[in-house]
């Protein structure tokens, strides 16, 4: 049984809504939570979605073809981070499960996140030109010094924000379909949030064209001015949800004593084993992991594939580029839709069969000759439809599987005796980022295992680069993606069971996830 609510916590930041005003409620299972948290709870997402975007689809680009870093040492860099967020994503899971404060305990780590996120955020993209000299060191080990530094901090920061957040998100309701409503919300920010960047990095790179650089996406500077721009960005994001969703924490769990005398490593350890044992809680960490792996390499190499493979000018490039966001926030309206009617697992496993399909089939195709032509009326049209239904598909995941996982913490909830949404999340993020991060490792040994290298004309590659680049992204894929749906067929929470599991919970007198306290 969690403990119960000190009398010197929260109260003394902020009254507590009126329980006697029904619109204050705090919303149990079947009722919704009010607009306006939903919408400051989502705007966080903001800043992850913008973040993961431009490491995997702009920074193994702008290390490799414009500064001059080889794909293997950029990819080892970004390995390096990622082992540092397989530490620091428990532990801030950990952590925040078993914070006592005035301020809850998922609040305290948002608002502590928000600066270093935007300005590690912004140095990622902005080595000094002759740090190699002033160092004294050689210029291409320092850009690879300077990325892993960069590449760690921010990943940390992006931790300390994204766990209690994703934690907060179970939290605020424990009703089945509301929380995908809370997901669809943290998922479109993140799309509106990257459409915009996507967007403004295109027209950065437009502007920087000259005869110099005839294609912008190989002149510095728009990088480093994008970076500015959402490293601001990212930071206001956390803000505004951090302070959109104060008045909710009266009515959030608070944390249990049970793990009391243990230390942060042994309380690591139990809790990271007590999940393990939830069958269906290695099913969706696994089969998430395996299929954004293959999401990641997609879109690390997007903009070597759209320069070497599609041979996509920067116009078309961003035109393919809001087919593909487009295809996610419609994705995600249909797919909560699609789960709210058959259940969620049906809705994940066939989203990503989409996704396989149209992601990795055509590059395939077009290598054995199966595709229209590039002189062909259709070629770029059909290009840009293709991008629309792959992310159309993966945008069932990233509605849906953070409600899977929400569900997941009541049964340990009931199986447990306690609320540890943190450790659970944490390995959520830690999936997201790990495979995200592998991908661009990935894209990485493959960038230089084609013979791609800094400054390649696409007019003058050798014919067997795009070869290459076809064979490998979609067998990746669809190995990749085959794999996950192996592994999340074994995902057996359904929505009755869940429902059991709630009733189970309200019987036995629990706090619930939404706050509520039971009668």
């Amino acid at each position: 049984m969690t403990s119960a609510p000190k009398s010197t916590t929260t109260a003394e930041i902020v009254a507590p809504p009126s329980l006697a005003d029904p619109a204050q409620q705090p919303p149990r299972g079947g009722e919704a939570l009010p607009r306006k948290t939903v919408v400051a709870y989502g705007i966080g997402q903001v800043a992850e979605g913008v973040k993961n975007h431009a490491f995997t689809a702009f920074l193994l680009f702008y290390y490799t073809s414009v500064l001059g870093l080889s794909g293997t040492l950029a990819g080892a860099a970004l390995m390096i981070a990622l082992v540092f967020d397989a530490v620091t994503d428990p532990l801030v899971a950990v952590l925040s499960d078993r914070t006592h404060s005035r301020w809850g305990r998922r609040h305290p780590y948002l608002f502590a996140s928000a600066l270093p996120l935007g300005v590690f955020f912004y140095f990622a993209f902005a080595p000094p030109t002759d740090l190699g000299a002033t160092l004294g060191i050689d210029p291409e080990y320092a850009l690879f010094g300077w990325l892993v530094t960069f590449a760690i901090l921010t990943r940390a920061a992006m931790t300390l924000f994204h766990v209690p957040h994703m934690a907060l998100g179970a939290e605020l309701t424990s009703d089945f379909d509301e929380r995908t409503r809370v997901v669809t919300a943290r998922s479109l920010s993140a799309v509106l949030g990257t459409t915009v960047a996507v967007i403004c990095y295109f027209v950065l790179v437009s502007l920087y064209q000259s005869p110099e650089v005839p294609d912008g996406r190989l002149h510095p500077m728009p990088y480093v001015i994008f970076a500015a721009m959402f490293g601001l960005v990212i930071a206001l994001a956390v803000l505004v949800s951090a302070i959109g969703t104060r008045d909710r924490i009266p009515y959030l769990v608070e944390p249990d004593d049970l793990g009391a005398g243990q230390s942060l490593f042994q309380a690591l350890v139990v809790d990271m084993g007590e999940a393990l044992r939830l069958r269906s809680f290695r099913a969706l960490f696994l089969g998430f992991c395996t299929c954004l792996v293959g999401f990641g390499v997609t879109n690390a190499l997007g903009a070597h594939s759209a320069l070497y493979f599609w041979h996509l000018s920067i116009e078309q490039q961003g035109i393919q580029g809001v087919g593909l966001l487009v295809g996610i926030l419609v994705g995600m309206t249909y797919w909560r839709g699609y789960s709210a009617r058959h259940d969620k697992k049906p809705a994940v496993m066939i989203g990503m069969m989409v996704f396989t399909a149209f992601a990795a089939l055509p590059p395939i195709m077009k290598v054995v000759g199966w595709f229209p032509p590039e002189s062909s009326p259709l070629y770029f049209p059909l290009i840009v439809v293709l991008a629309f239904t792959a992310t159309f598909g993966i945008s069932a995941p990233m509605v849906v599987v953070g409600s899977m996982m929400a569900d997941i913490t009541d049964e340990d909830a009931l199986r447990s005796n306690r609320r540890r949404e943190g450790i659970f999340f944490g390995a959520l993020s830690f999936a997201s980022k790990a495979a995200s991060g592998l991908g661009v490792v990935v894209a990485g040994v493959v960038y230089d295992a084609v013979g791609l290298y800094q400054g390649l004309d696409p007019a003058n590659a050798p014919p067997e680069i795009e070869t290459r680049l076809g064979w490998i992204t979609g067998g990746i894929i669809l190995s990749l993606v085959s794999l996950s749906l192996v592994f999340l067929g074994r995902y057996s929470l359904t929505r009755e069971r869940h429902e059991e599991i709630r009733l189970a919970l309200e019987r036995r007198g629990d706090r619930q996830p939404s706050g509520a306290p039971v009668p």
